[in-house]
């Protein structure tokens, strides 16, 4: 007889936030690339990574948390809708989506009996990866707060991975920018918890990177795909 020990949520955080999962990860860095490449100096990364942690990160935050109330009790569709309302950027759309599908082959095979995860194959489409992120988080039983502060992080850590490539520096560095990132939200924390309903999702827009990302959709040379 063979027993089956579902991991901790604290496990299963620490394995969401590692840059080596094997979800395409990897290929994105965070809108990092297109900052650059549409002329944002390298020494201005610190200050666009505070700005996507207050923007871009607590959008797809909030949005992981409503899924995770949601996923394998009610209709996702609506909190999918009100994510992309708040995303206005199709390239960033795009980009979510295509990181969602990399996570959902892998959360079909750890998790195949979960309704939270099964939910995430209905209409409208392939899911963005906070959609998927709180799926996992629902059949992990990851906490509202730990699902904030591992969207956020997962976002800026994944920009500074892409910034050893795209201007090498000290690893150091980048470590210091993404706690200082992650400290930068701890105050939002409380309220981005509580949310239940799609229309809980903040919309904060951050304009100069959504053309950003356009611009880079359509680039030569890039090294990442958003």
């Amino acid at each position: 007889m063979t027993t089956t020990i579902a991991p901790a949520a604290a496990t299963v955080a620490l394995l969401l936030a590692d840059a080596r999962l094997p979800s395409g990860g990897h290929a994105h860095s965070s809108g990092l690339e297109p900052a650059l490449m549409g002329g944002m100096p390298p020494a201005a990364v610190g200050a666009f990574l505070l700005a996507r942690a207050r923007t871009t990160s607590l959008v797809d935050a909030g949005a992981a948390v409503v899924a995770s109330r949601t996923a394998g009790v009610g209709p996702l569709a609506p909190v999918d809708e009100a994510w992309a309302a708040r995303t206005p950027s199709r390239a960033m759309r795009v980009a979510s989506r295509d990181l969602g599908r990399g996570l959902l082959r892998l959360a079909d095979r750890v998790w195949p009996g979960s309704g939270a995860v099964a939910a995430l194959h209905e209409p409208p489409g392939p899911p963005p990866r906070p959609l998927v992120l709180g799926a996992i988080a629902a059949e992990a039983g990851i906490a509202p707060e730990e699902l904030v502060r591992l969207a956020v992080y997962d976002d800026l850590a994944s920009a500074v991975a892409a910034l050893l490539k795209l201007d090498p520096r000290d690893p150091a560095d980048g470590v210091g920018l993404v706690l200082a990132g992650c400290a930068s939200i701890e105050a939002r924390i409380p309220q981005l918890a509580r949310a239940r309903h799609p229309e809980d999702i903040p919309a904060l827009s951050a304009p100069q990177a959504e053309a950003w990302a356009e611009s880079h959709a359509v680039a030569q040379g890039r090294l990442f795909r958003g």
